[in-house]
Order: structure tokens, then C-alpha cells, then sequence
């Protein structure tokens, strides 16, 4: 016999039942019914802890005082910067960019070697018009990282801006299980970048990768929706992890990877839900 893992719930079944396709497994656990999912995944959502960063920070160094250490900038010229930012409310970086002080390519590297990571003077965004990394568009928005190429030996590459994402670097680690390579651009190229994440996939709805992102309306229409996928499938695994405001979970199944993104702010809050078919 098995026993519902609902807590109110742990019904029996009978096992010949459940081999024959009664009720959900999620990480080993059995469910009884669509509901029991829901309820369940309801509360483990309310409970999900903070991630820790991906990677690990640097000792800060002020960017100001790196740019005039290489002579990228004029004392001068940092001092008007920092006047003008405190009408204009532009990062440094954008304000010298904006006052023409500095190259785009300067200030990423400079911003790079600040974090501690790699860059990307230039990068053709028709790289990531297959979506490497299988992520939705929706899900590279709201992580703030591109995926540039395919998981390789459990590492992948991806862009980001500064300052970097470092607790998003440590959800999709936590997700995936990808140890996480984050490379630096401007402003101009991660948008770029995001705009062709995925155009190939999109356009070809019926191909073997079908990406969707999809506004759910409250945390509860989150667990709804969770509880569907895993319902569909039988078996599944569930991963999550809270990333600043948002609480990101990973579903996998048969032929399914869904990730929803449940805003946190609210107790019954906006949240976003992407499903990745393969």
C-alpha cells in the first residue's frame, strides 16, 4: 500500500494502483491526487530559503579609484562625473560613458577586473538564437543571464552586466547543476543578447525545443500550475531557490522542464511561470 505524502491527507492506495499510473512522485514522494501537489507545493514555496552567491565576491574596490589607478580617467574628469551623477542618477560607469569620458570596451573591462571576472569587448548576439542552455527568454530576463553557449563538462558561459548577478548565478547553478562562467558586456550587448535569445526556437513551434513563458497570477495560480505539470508527468523532481525578490522553481519531468519565478513581495503575488518542452 501507498500513503499519500500530503500533509492532512496520506490516503492508502493499493500499490497495483499505483504502478498502474495512480497519483504524482515528486523527489521520491507520492501524492495522491492533483490537489495534494498543489497544497503541498503551495507551502514549500512559503518556506523556500535566500541562495547564497553563486560566486564569491571580490574584495570591493572602488571603481573610481581603479579607472584613475590605470590613468582611464582624469582625476578631473571623475570629479565633474561624480558632480554630474548626483543630478542624474546614472552608475559611474554610465555617467562617464554619457559625459563621452570613457569607451563602452574600457569601462566593461575595468568593471571586470573590479568583480573579478571575465569580459567580452564584443560578442555576435546570433549566438544565442538556438537558446543554448534551453532556458526560456522570459527565464534569461528575469535571471539577468544569457546563456552564450552550450553546458559544456558541467560549465556554462553566460553573459551578464554589472554589477554582477551573483546570487542569480547561484540559483541557476542550483537548478541545472552547471557551475556557472560569467562574462561581462555592456549594457547595449546583454540587451541585445536577450532580444535574440531563442529566435530560432520561436519561430519553429513544432521542432523538437518549444520555449514558453507564461504571467501567472497569484502564488497560489504558481502552485496550480506546478501541480499540473507534475500531474501530467507522474514522476517528477523539484527544485527551488529564492533569488533576491522572486522564489524560482525548477520542475522536471518526461519531456518537460517548467520553472516558475513567484514574486515575493506579496503574500498572494504576481509571479511568472516558463515551460520548456523538449
Amino acid at each position: 500500500m501507498a500513503r499519500c505524502s500530503a500533509e492532512g491527507c496520506q490516503r492508502w492506495y493499493p500499490d497495483l494502483l499505483v504502478r498502474t499510473g495512480a497519483g504524482t512522485t515528486i523527489d521520491s514522494r507520492w501524492f495522491c491526487s492533483e490537489s495534494c501537489v498543489e497544497r503541498t507545493t503551495r507551502r514549500r514555496l512559503l518556506v523556500a530559503q535566500p541562495m547564497a552567491a553563486g560566486i564569491p565576491p571580490v574584495p570591493p574596490v572602488r571603481l573610481g579609484s581603479l579607472l584613475r589607478s590605470r590613468g582611464a580617467v582624469a582625476a578631473a574628469d571623475l570629479d565633474r562625473a561624480l558632480d554630474a551623477q548626483q543630478t542624474s542618477g546614472l552608475r559611474l560607469g554610465a555617467q562617464l560613458c554619457a559625459m563621452g569620458l570613457i569607451e563602452p570596451a574600457a569601462l566593461v573591462r575595468s568593471l571586470a577586473d573590479q568583480a573579478g571576472v571575465s569580459y567580452l569587448a564584443s560578442v555576435d548576439s546570433s549566438i544565442v538564437r538556438d537558446a543554448p542552455g534551453r532556458l526560456s527568454p522570459g527565464a534569461v530576463r528575469a535571471l539577468g543571464l544569457v546563456p552564450i553557449r552550450e553546458p559544456e563538462n558541467n560549465r556554462i558561459k553566460v553573459a551578464c552586466t554589472a554589477p554582477v548577478p551573483r546570487v542569480a548565478c547561484g540559483v541557476l547553478r542550483r537548478l541545472t547543476g552547471w557551475t556557472v562562467e560569467p562574462y561581462l558586456v555592456s549594457d547595449e550587448q546583454w540587451a541585445a543578447l536577450a532580444e535574440a535569445y531563442g529566435e530560432s526556437v520561436a519561430r519553429h513551434p513544432d521542432g523538437a525545443d518549444v520555449a514558453e513563458f507564461v504571467r501567472a497570477s497569484s502564488l497560489s495560480d504558481a502552485a496550480a500550475r506546478i501541480a499540473s505539470a507534475a500531474s501530467a508527468r507522474r514522476t517528477v523532481s523539484m527544485t527551488e531557490a529564492v533569488c533576491g525578490p522572486f522564489t524560482w522553481v525548477r520542475v522536471r519531468g518526461e519531456g518537460l522542464v517548467r520553472d516558475v519565478i513567484v514574486d515575493n513581495d506579496e503574500q498572494e503575488d504576481a509571479c511568472l511561470a516558463g515551460t520548456t518542452l523538449h
